[in-house]
């Protein structure tokens, strides 16, 4: 075992014994709003939507609409979303950090969750990602792609599937990510 896996045991370590416990007191109160049956609706749309739907709207509103700089943000947007998928992939099976409803019994889960593994949010990755690119290269499409991937990732604390530090981390990757790309195209 080298020095880096050791070091990384002893973060998740960490973060699993000071971390979680907070996360989940704040999950536990944020959960209880899954009583007001239209923001548990809200909610769950925002999800699906993230899941395919308004990355697939937008994307043919740009095709058709766009110009060269829709279509270039477009390309840009959909290379930082296959880099994100590719990374939350590797660090969910490296890191494996079960879904917070399997770890506590007292959080609910509303939705079911599209993997195992909770960290990180690749919900959230993605639609920050295309936030970032978007960001650089059509700033007035990105203003209205923010509200939607704060959504996403509220919602997925929401319904039980991450934890408040996975939609942190899939939000930084993301917009990491997206902007990093879009870099490349300016």
């Amino acid at each position: 075992m080298h020095a880096g896996s050791s070091g990384f045991k002893v973060i998740t370590a960490y973060c699993a014994a000071h971390i979680t416990p907070l996360e989940v007191r704040f999950m536990r109160r944020f959960c209880l709003l899954s009583r007001i049956r239209p923001l548990t609706f809200t909610f769950k749309t925002a999800s699906r939507l993230g899941d395919w739907p308004l990355w697939a709207a937008l994307a043919l509103s740009l095709l058709l609409l766009g110009g060269p700089q829709g279509r270039l943000a477009l390309l840009a947007g959909g290379i930082a979303v296959a880099l994100s998928v590719i990374v939350f992939k590797l660090l969910k099976h490296r890191i494996g950090r079960p879904r917070p409803f399997e770890s506590w019994e007292q959080l609910p889960c509303l939705l079911a969750p599209p993997d195992k593994f909770s960290f990180p949010s690749g919900h959230t990755m993605t639609a920050f990602a295309i936030h970032g690119a978007f960001y650089v290269l059509l700033p007035g499409v990105a203003l209205f792609i923010l509200p939607a991937a704060i959504l996403i990732a509220l919602s997925r604390v929401f319904l039980g599937v991450h934890y408040p530090s996975d939609v942190l981390v899939g939000g930084l990757l993301g917009t990491a990510i997206g902007y990093g790309v879009a870099q490349f195209f300016v």
